[in-house]
């Protein structure tokens, strides 16, 4: 793709100019407009329904929809979890922003599932960020018989729900934070060496409905979309679901990969990172054999695309998060896709401290007005160290540039059952979701990276076909199998499982006339940039019957070439 091409969709406004819809629900809503004002370019499809029966659709974006799915394509998903619901939002931005190049969309299809767990998406937020990833099928997270009944509530009435803090607690809950020295807003864990001891318990807003003894310890839903896939899958995380594959969502997403073999690549935005920071490739499961995160021969791939999504996201941090049973790593590790994935927003710079104004100077002393020594002052301690440097660097960004709207102080409370607490602490997402002023930019940034991830797509040609007689009868045919593409054919994961299918190479000449070569032949991965293989074959020709050399790779169709008895050869045609 031209760089000036690249630059123009970087910096372009929507197709009307407007600013994006921002809630979930309002997202969607823009997806269909869109889809009516480009009915030969975009549609909406159905592939599945939430637990509670909410439709999960695809955006799909060709520039012929007749054969959107006979073309290589790059898939985007988004709204995996509560925690990010304008990531909804920004996949609909960057469906816009691809629309208003059609150029992008004349040798490549785009799949856009901008919201793939609408029980947790069009929530209207999440309230609580312990269960924002959840769908609604309900579980007994107390094991007491019965099934969401102890969920986070807003007892306070201040529109959000936060965390609670109880001081000096009694000897059957013994405290386990204390504030911390650095900013008593923040709770940290005690520090024997630092004599640093607990002071506080702490928990989830909420009530003892149960009667259990415990606080808001069984929410409603669910199972964890985004824990649910085959690849390192907990089997006793609750949240991960009862079986693999369990959740409808999940099914609907896999089935929907499994059915489009000819995704080349794909973005997924959600809880796991692998882009402002490369996964560790050395880590590997109990076997020894699979890695937990990335294969090594994937790595430098990785890197190069990382360093491009951050200058064009501007994102540099992002949240620690285990990738065990997700999606992204799933397509990467068991269907050989090139995914990567992102959590769209880290933690900005705070503003620099406003200007402290000089003291004012003392007037120079003379004979008749002699200056006093001033006295002496101690210098200041230095300031304590926050315990946790990224809850430390949030909490300074609301104060600083987001005024203060990120945190709500700890509040005096009358609990019923706790007695006098505290309410407080980070909003729900505040940490996780980027704020509505920046829906538009993300959203040009996807929409560039899928841009150039179809352009480094890997392009498999048959090139250097040649065919002479060494005899009557008898031709000699080369030919070569050409990756003209950046990526591989298959990733490095991809050759560890077999995934994708291999590169075939097949003759049509029957067994008994093949003198020299194979019939048949598979290439399992070429690499990028130039990878190929070349081959040779002697065959002995009949009268009035062609020979033809057919190279079929599933993410871009067969391509074929005849050779005469006279060994003329034809132009090479492609079939999707």
């Amino acid at each position: 793709m031209p760089c000036t091409l690249l630059l123009t969709l970087v910096i372009s406004l929507t197709a009307d100019g407007a600013a994006p819809a921002v809630t979930p629900a309002d997202a969607l809503q823009s997806a269909r407009a869109l889809v009516a004002s480009n009915p030969t370019r975009a549609a909406l499809r159905t592939i599945g329904a939430s637990f509670s029966g909410a439709p999960i659709e695809v955006l799909v974006l060709s520039g012929n929809l007749l054969d959107a799915d006979k073309k290589p394509s790059v898939l985007l998903v988004s709204g995996l979890d509560g925690n990010r619901p304008s990531s909804v939002a920004v996949s609909v931005q960057a469906a816009t922003q691809l629309l208003t190049h059609p150029e992008l969309l004349t040798s490549t299809t785009y799949y856009i599932i901008a919201c793939a767990n609408p029980d947790a998406s069009l929530a209207g937020g999440s309230d609580c960020e312990e269960n924002a990833g959840r769908n609604r099928r309900p579980v007994d997270e107390d094991r007491d018989g019965r099934v969401d009944e102890d969920a986070p509530q807003d007892i306070n009435g201040d529109g959000a729900i936060t965390m609670m803090r109880r001081l000096a607690p009694p000897a059957d809950d013994p405290p386990t934070h204390l504030p911390d020295p650095a900013d008593s807003r923040l709770m940290r864990t005690p520090d024997a060496t630092k004599d640093l001891r607990a002071t506080h318990t702490i928990y989830v807003e909420g009530l003892d409905t149960d009667h259990d003894g415990l606080i808001a310890e069984d929410g409603i839903g669910g199972v964890d979309i985004d824990r649910n896939f085959p690849h390192r899958w907990q089997e006793f995380d609750r949240t991960a679901g009862p079986t693999q594959l369990s959740e409808p969502e999940s099914q609907a997403l896999a089935q929907f990969v499994l059915t489009h073999p000819r995704i080349v690549a794909a973005l997924v935005i959600g809880r796991w990172e692998s882009l402002t920071k490369t996964p560790d490739s050395s880590p590997r499961d109990i076997t020894g054999k699979t890695p937990l995160a990335l294969e090594g021969g994937d790595k430098a791939t990785w890197e190069e695309l990382a360093q491009r999504w951050r200058e064009l996201s501007l994102q540099s941090r992002s949240q620690e998060s285990d990738p065990s049973g997700s999606f992204a790593l799933w397509l990467y590790a068991h269907r050989g896709i090139p995914t990567l994935a992102t959590q769209l927003w880290g933690r900005p710079d705070a503003s620099a401290a406003p200007a402290v104004p000089p003291p004012p100077v003392a007037p120079a002393a003379t004979a008749e007005t002699p200056v006093a020594p001033a006295p002496a002052v101690a210098a200041p301690p230095p300031p304590a160290t926050p315990s946790n440097a990224e809850e430390a660097g949030w909490l300074l960004w609301s104060d600083r540039d987001q005024a203060g709207r990120g945190f709500i102080a700890w509040t005096p409370f009358d609990h019923p059952t706790l007695g006098k607490v505290e309410i407080g602490g980070f909003r729900a997402g505040f940490r996780s979701d980027p704020p509505a002023s920046e829906i538009a930019r993300l959203g040009k940034a996807v929409a560039t990276f899928l841009g150039e991830l179809a352009s480094k797509q890997a392009r498999v040609e048959l090139r250097n076909v040649t065919a002479h007689s060494i005899a009557p009868g008898v031709i000699e045919l080369q030919a070569e199998v050409v990756n003209e593409g950046w990526l591989p054919t298959a990733s490095a994961m991809g050759k560890v499982n077999s995934q994708p299918v291999p590169i075939i190479v097949r003759l049509s000449t029957p067994r008994d006339r093949l003198l020299s070569g194979q019939r048949v032949t598979s290439i399992q991965a070429l690499a990028g940039a130039g990878g190929r293989k070349s081959f040779r074959w002697v065959i002995r020709t009949r009268a009035g019957e062609p020979t033809t050399l057919a190279v079929q790779w599933e993410p871009a169709g067969t391509q074929h070439i005849t050779i005469s008895n006279d060994a003329t050869l034809s132009q090479v045609t492609v079939t999707p």
